[in-house]
């Protein structure tokens, strides 16, 4: 796991707009970005229920803090590709959090996102507790580094993969340990992202890959500027801090090293001396950061950099004019006010600073429009259908790890390995003749199962071709090594697959004695079977009952009296089980057995699965003959009354109607939120509702349709609005009442 704090940059802005821009950002964020997804979400301490609640209440609250621009912090917990925590792990997470940071009562808001491959989860807590009112700082800043520590206890209680540079790790025992690694110099996070987008180098890398050996070895301030001259690369006093200029970039110093600040290196090399650097020292070329990519890489390059590097040019122009003219308009304007003294003089020094940098932020904002036409490096080899080049640059850490890695002895015996589970899969695939297979690792812990899928993304999964999952193999044995169970399910559009669980060696025998031949037989550990039957779908409209029904009915015979669903996953043949009762004396486990494989479709199943076809359409056609139809009146399109019956046909369509009172109360409801006056609604509710009985009784409907009328234009019709707030667009098509038709109908109805 990751975790980030995202600074706030927004400072142009209200705090009252950038919190609800967060919220809704959180709990709906397919309306900002399309392709980013909402898994679950929640809030803590807040009085209201609703999203619009939560959000007016946490603004309320950061508003009474005068003196904190920004109250609340918004962090990022992101787990690896792979990982897909359940709820229950996300509310774990968030309880932690809160504890650890000492925000326990603190109103917060948090939400699963899974745009990405990667499952994240976004928390929004205000800093402002509502007992003292006062803002507190978790740390006294330093909270980043807790939130280090939270990952780590995340990660030894849920059991996620820790990072390679984590800065913490939980021991056997539960104890806490900070991690012993060496002092590595590499860029800041925001460098990395810049590279990750655009496959060059940043600037701050090349300072570091050029200049870091240069100014550690100098002895003197002449020898750091020669040789920094000769790399490029150009170093400069600014203010009290040291900057290095990569081309026309400013890296400060500090950042290419702690030991680089100023201060450290007039220590070392004495008062700080101007160095002399050629005129005509310029920008430096783009450099790829990777090898992974390295043509497709020089294409992108050539593609933009003609048009971003004018766009560019013209802008850093116009800024260095915006800057000598703010220049002149601060000699001027305090030189007039100096004689008024300097209470006076600071007041229009600061008001002068926040005016003109307001105007270099929106000419850098405008900077970054322009450079827009640039896409990330990834998003660009997918839009060019090089979608195999974009996985690679994903993960080409991995790519260049495994090119770069010797050749080790032991791969032998893994490769044996590999060669055992993909024979068994193909053996097993050609037998079932599924057209994809779901791979799904199941780790099990003290504390439950941990379940993902291989090939889900974005909520979806398919499954994988043969061709597909065999070129997974090797991942597939990496996730048994770490503790992992591997389960295939197989999928088809024309076939069922029924598996029948946890059978013994009589109940398969039995099974085939009477006459059902399965097409795989594995024993999935010592005296235990399962056993995959392969039939043709009929092609009716009953097709999934139908798989279902067979997969109850057999395993309720010979296997697992609880399963009872078709699609259903298997353990996968020549994995291990990994359950933590068979585990050897020794330590390993029973591997599951392909005992036989032979590619047949079951008759005697088949002919079942015609009988419960035939069984479900007998009942569908006498269910038909039951339902009662609704004589409905002729009535002109526009009046009430056809409202009503349309919103009874709709409701008729979503629920089977035993409460007829409680169908006229809905349809009441509906109707007022239509626009629909409480008289039309009451003369509605009158002249229909007896319609639609099937007997007639003594009822005085006026009585009736002032009752209902009353619920619905009463409190508890406004609390069951509120509720219902998210139908009002649907009930409104219903009618097909548009936008501009709604005024209208209020205006007529009144």
């Amino acid at each position: 796991m990751i975790v980030k704090k995202i600074k706030n940059t927004k400072t142009d802005k209200p705090k009252t707009w950038q919190i609800g821009d967060l919220v809704d950002y959180i709990r709906f964020p397919h309306n900002k970005k399309p392709q980013e997804k909402i898994e679950c979400a929640g809030g803590r301490n807040f009085l209201s229920s609703t999203h619009v609640g939560q959000k007016t209440e946490m603004i309320a609250l950061a508003r009474e803090s005068a003196h904190s621009r920004m109250p609340v912090q918004h962090w990022i917990f992101s787990w690896q590709e792979g990982e897909q925590p359940t709820r229950e792990q996300v509310e774990e997470v968030v309880d932690l959090f809160l504890e650890k940071m000492e925000l326990t009562e603190h109103q917060t808001v948090y939400g699963l996102h899974y745009d990405t491959d990667n499952y994240h989860l976004h928390i929004a807590v205000n800093r402002m507790n509502p007992e003292t009112g006062k803002v507190v700082l978790p740390f006294n800043g330093l909270d980043i580094r807790e939130a280090h520590k939270i990952v780590a206890f995340v990660e030894h209680k849920q059991g996620w993969a820790s990072e390679e540079s984590a800065l913490y790790a939980v021991l056997e025992d539960g104890e806490l340990a900070r991690r012993r690694t060496g002092r590595e110099i590499k860029p800041k996070q925001v460098a990395l992202d810049f590279e990750h987008a655009t496959g060059e180098k940043s600037a701050q890398r090349i300072a570091q890959e050029r200049g870091h050996a240069i100014i550690k070895r100098a002895k003197s301030w002449a020898e750091l500027h020669e040789k920094l001259a000769g790399v490029g690369l150009r170093f400069e006093e600014k203010g009290s801090g040291a900057i290095i200029f990569v081309g026309d970039i400013a890296v400060k110093a500090s950042s290419v090293d702690r030991a680089f600040s100023m201060g450290k290196l007039c220590k070392r090399l004495g008062d700080f001396e101007e160095g002399t650097y050629p005129d005509d020292q310029g920008k430096i070329a783009p450099e790829p950061v990777s090898s992974v990519n390295l043509k497709e890489w020089k294409a992108y390059q050539e593609a933009f950099a003609g048009a971003l590097g004018k766009a560019g040019t013209a802008q850093n122009a116009e800024l260095a004019r915006m800057k000598e003219r703010h220049r002149v308009e601060r000699k001027g304007a305090l030189s007039r006010l100096a004689k008024y003294g300097l209470p006076v003089l600071n007041i229009a020094r600061h008001c002068l600073m926040v005016q003109q940098r307001a105007e270099r932020r929106s000419l850098r904002s405008g900077r970054k429009k322009a450079r827009g036409g640039k896409p990330r490096f990834e998003a660009w080899l997918q839009a060019q259908g090089l979608f195999r080049q974009a996985e690679r640059w994903r993960h080409r850490a991995a790519w260049e790890q495994a090119r770069l890695a010797p050749p080790a002895p032991q791969r032998t015996a893994e490769e044996a390995e590999a060669m055992r589970e993909l024979e068994d899969f193909r053996r097993y695939a050609d037998a079932v003749n599924a057209e994809r297979y779901r791979v799904t690792c199941i780790r099990m812990d003290e504390d439950g199962k941990k379940t993902f899928i291989l090939d889900k993304k974005g909520g979806m999964t398919r499954g994988f071709s043969p061709d597909e999952l065999e070129a997974h193999m090797p991942e597939m044995l990496r996730f048994q090594r770490r503790g992992e169970n591997i389960y295939y399910t197989p999928l088809s559009d024309g076939r069922h697959h029924i598996l029948i669980d946890d059978m013994t060696r009589e109940s398969l025998k039995k099974l085939q004695e009477d006459g059902f031949r399965p097409a795989v037989v594995l024993e999935s550990s010592p005296g235990n079977y399962q056993c995959v039957l392969t039939i043709p779908r009929l092609g009716t409209e009953f097709d999934r009952g139908v798989g279902n029904r067979i997969t109850e009915r057999l395993n309720r015979e010979y296997g697992d009296k609880k399963l009872c669903g078709c699609i259903h996953p298997h353990r996968a043949p020549g994995f291990e089980n990994r359950k933590p009762k068979h585990r050897r004396k020794d330590g390993t486990f029973p591997q599951v057995k392909l005992l036989f494989a032979e590619r047949r479709e079951c008759g005697k199943t088949l002919a079942l699965a015609r009988r419960i076809d035939h069984e479900y359409a007998e009942a569908a056609e006498k269910r038909k003959a039951e339902q009662r139809t609704f004589t409905m009146p002729d009535v002109r399109p526009g009046d009430p009354a056809a409202a009503y019956y349309a919103h009874l046909e709709n409701i008729r369509r979503h629920l089977t109607i035993e409460d007829y009172s409680r169908v006229d109360a809905m349809i009441a409801l509906r109707l007022r939120s239509n626009g629909h006056s409480r008289e039309a609604v009451e003369e509605t509710i009158r002249a229909c509702a007896p319609t639609i009985r099937e007997k007639q009784t003594g009822r005085n409907w006026q009585r009736y349709a002032e009752r209902t009328a009353d619920y619905a234009f009463g409190p508890a019709g406004d609390r069951d609005l509120v509720r219902n707030e998210r139908y009002r667009e649907l009930w409104k098509s219903v009618e097909g009442i548009k936008k501009e038709d709604r005024s209208t109908l209020r205006t007529k109805m009144r």
